[in-house]
């Protein structure tokens, strides 16, 4: 869940607006409500907050170890 996300995770996305479920971006969870990723609109890698846009279009997350 979202309030068990640790630094690291990586965390999954639905940006085409429809939030079905289907992932398409990735970032890494950094803590503090933080993540890092790739944004295609500032064409550079950027850290965002997880909320309002990025909050409603969250998927899921995964840790891999």
């Amino acid at each position: 869940s979202k309030s068990n996300l640790r630094a690291g995770d990586l965390v999954f996305f639905d940006t085409s607006g429809s939030n079905d479920g289907n992932v398409s971006h990735v970032g890494i969870y950094l803590g503090n409500n933080e993540f890092i990723h790739a944004s295609s609109s500032k064409g550079k890698v950027v850290i965002s907050q997880m909320s309002s846009y990025y909050n409603d279009a969250y998927v899921n997350a995964r840790r891999v170890l």
